[in-house]
């Protein structure tokens, strides 16, 4: 587990951190025994119903997971790293064929030697509806669920099928 992911665990396990972690994250992060290179400033998303996070970093994932297609992209073309940061939704459609919700906001980072982008999972849920981690419990899983031991928000074929409710 990285230190990011200890950040997003902490995160979901304590309302008060979270809180904390979205006031002032380079204190909370201190306060977790996460430091930051200097001159890297911690920036921490939210999720919500209405609202993604996405965020493009080649460090945090493997490059051979066929599910981080766009992740992958982005990473070896320029072009479309452009336009995924540009225009989301049109370059995602453009892509995978997914067609997102016109009310859904979605935005992508991207970690840079001077900004490090960390999302946190929603905490809006449905009434009646099962966390990703609730679910994963369930399931029999260990450890974190995969978009949580992703905290940096990837963008995964299943993610973008599940925003627009493709099954």
């Amino acid at each position: 587990m990285t230190s990011f992911d200890e950040l997003v665990k902490i995160a979901i396990e304590s309302s008060d951190f979270r809180q904390r972690l979205l006031d002032n994250a380079e204190a909370a992060a201190r306060e977790a025994g996460v430091f930051l290179p200097s001159g890297t400033k911690l920036v921490v998303h939210q999720n919500a119903a209405n609202e993604v996070h996405f965020v493009i970093d080649d460090q945090a994932n493997d490059p051979a997971d066929e599910d981080l297609q766009l992740l992958n992209k982005a990473q070896q073309d320029p072009a479309f790293k452009a336009r995924l940061m540009s225009d989301p939704a049109t370059a995602i459609r453009a892509e995978i064929g997914v067609v997102l919700p016109a009310s859904l906001k979605i935005s992508v980072h991207e970690n840079t030697s001077t900004a490090c982008h960390v999302v946190l999972p929603s905490t809006e849920l449905p009434s009646g509806e099962m966390t990703d981690l609730e679910l994963e419990g369930v399931a029999g899983g260990t450890g974190l669920p995969r978009s949580f031991r992703f905290p940096h928000g990837m963008i995964t074929i299943r993610r973008l099928h599940s925003l627009a409710g493709v099954s």
